[in-house]
């Protein structure tokens, strides 16, 4: 008890100086906030016209709209960053000041990723409210705790997800030169089967059985399915089973890598 106690304070004064370090450039972050609300509002203006002019499509105009009104929260609440600065320190020997200081490297990781959210929320926030103010006539909102509860739940698996997947793609870099291509692969991939550029509802149904169970689609997809679609109890209980055994299967690998990795890690100072 009190070990996680002093990792709660620990990784809260981390987050806050992190906060402090990242918010001087709040310009750049309200920028980039307002590029990625743009992707899903042209794209919800284009299914919505195709679904206006008699598009046959398997979802209507009300799961669009709640799912690309939600898309740009979801995304941001599970996306991740490391991958690229963590490789960078491992490559350059940088990761050697990190492994001499007295607390885990796992709270620096994670108060950085959170130091991020809590920075994009106060952009991101005001421009989607905007959004559900405009649409909210054709949205589908769900009644009662119960569904937000389980949004919630999902919300935190799949951010726990991307971070792991993260973590275990820097980690490669122990062992290879670059690992930018591998993760701008990934990126490419992630942004197809998380659902993050087209509703996965739209796939074709011979691919139903493999998206609908492939790790990507519970990063993002199924955190909004939640809200935006009409998941029976038992969809939701599968999907959350899903959902946490992804992020136990790929945090048990990350951790084995990583583990190999530091052992064999050798640097000025390590």
């Amino acid at each position: 008890m009190n070990t996680l106690v002093r990792n709660l304070r620990v990784l809260r004064r981390m987050t806050v100086a992190q906060v402090v370090q990242q918010s001087i450039y709040r310009g750049s972050w309200i920028i980039f906030m307002a590029a990625n609300v743009c992707v899903p509002i042209i794209s919800l203006l284009i299914w919505r016209t195709a679904i206006a002019n008699g598009a046959q499509l398997p979802i209507d105009e009300r799961f669009v709209t709640t799912y690309f009104v939600l898309l740009s929260f979801v995304t941001m609440a599970t996306s991740s960053w490391l991958t690229g600065f963590l490789a960078n320190d491992i490559r350059l020997g940088k990761l050697s000041s990190w492994m001499v200081r007295p607390a885990s490297l796992l709270l620096g990781f994670v108060a950085n990723n959170l130091s991020e959210k809590f920075l994009k929320l106060f952009a991101l926030v005001p421009m989607i409210g905007v959004l559900w103010w405009i649409f909210r006539d054709s949205m589908d909102i769900p009644a009662g705790p119960r569904r937000w509860a389980v949004f919630a739940v999902s919300l935190v698996l799949g951010a726990i997800l991307v971070f792991t997947i993260d973590i275990l793609i820097a980690s490669l870099a122990f062992w290879m030169d670059d690992v930018s291509a591998l993760a701008q692969a990934r990126l490419i991939i992630a942004s197809v089967l998380s659902g993050a550029v087209v509703p996965l509802a739209l796939m074709p149904d011979w691919s139903r059985g493999f998206i609908d169970n492939q790790p990507f689609r519970f990063t993002v997809s199924f955190p909004v399915e939640v809200v935006a679609g009409n998941l029976s109890g038992q969809d939701l209980l599968v999907g959350l089973g899903l959902q946490a055994a992804y992020v136990v299967v790929f945090g048990t690998i990350a951790r084995v890598v990583w583990a190999s990795g530091i052992r064999a890690y050798s640097a000025v100072g390590a």
